[in-house]
């Protein structure tokens, strides 16, 4: 009985030596990441905001960093040409699991990452937005067309380069980028994700929240248009009346002239 005891303790003990010794060096720390300012705050004069992202990464690792939003459905207007001479609505298109935003840079070229990094470009976003119609036109590539679309209104990003990794201590690389929110983004909760990538292989992750909200005369607009829908009306109104007066007196003025 004692040797079977004495047998099996020697063959945990064996088994535990040989998972210390395989384990891959890039394994010794864990992912941190942290974001500064913590929040994208929306005031009158807002235009887009630089956000700091910093943390750390296991030895060795190339870090791929992304700012972006819940996916969410899209119901899209194909156009197209009547017997070839108007443009006009030919059918709809709805699209599932299309992120509001998403910004992404790496530590090096993507090339010398690997495939590993695919799924979280905008090339792995691409194959992962789910077509429910599909558009008229069999040539059109409804996801690439999609994207196109996104980056143009500053809502999609890829870049390479941008995040800047230390020389490494304790086991872990410390990294830092600057990402920047555009103009264009919607207010809402959204997530800053690290990835770390060791030959091929994605090693470990790290995330934070990060919520975008209205400050000041945005908000208190936004919060009549909501909670006192009869005033907000009023109040455009007369704007567009004073707007119509002036602009009414400005062409007036000039042909005086």
């Amino acid at each position: 009985m004692k040797t079977t005891t004495f047998r099996l303790a020697a063959a945990a003990f064996m088994l535990l030596l040989l998972t210390v010794t395989l384990r891959p060096a890039h394994a010794a720390g864990d992912s941190t990441i942290e974001v500064t300012p913590q929040a994208v705050v929306m005031g009158a004069q807002y235009n887009g905001q630089n956000l700091t992202v910093t943390g750390t990464v296991p030895e060795g690792s190339d870090v791929v960093l992304r700012f972006t939003g819940a996916p969410a459905d899209m119901h899209l207007r194909e156009k197209g040409k009547l017997f070839g001479l108007l443009w006009m609505n030919v059918g709809k298109v709805s699209v599932k699991n299309v992120p509001r935003v998403c910004l992404v840079d790496s530590s090096r070229p993507f090339d010398q990452i690997g495939a590993a990094a695919t799924p979280f470009r905008l090339e792995g976003l691409r194959d992962a937005i789910e077509i429910e119609e599909a558009a008229k036109s069999p040539d059109l590539d409804i996801a690439h067309e999609l994207v196109l679309l996104k980056q143009r209104d500053g809502l999609y990003h890829e870049s390479e380069g941008g995040v800047q990794l230390a020389p490494a201590a304790g086991g872990v690389q410390q990294f830092t980028a600057t990402l920047h929110v555009p103009s264009a983004l919607a207010t809402g909760k959204y997530v800053v994700e690290a990835i770390a990538l060791h030959d091929g292989t994605v090693v470990n992750k790290a995330s934070v929240p990060v919520e975008a909200k209205l400050t000041g005369f945005p908000l208190w607009l936004n919060n009549l248009a909501f909670d006192n829908g009869l005033m907000y009306g009023i109040m455009a109104t007369l704007v567009a009346i004073f707007s119509g007066l002036a602009i009414g007196m400005v062409f007036q003025s000039k042909g005086a002239h």
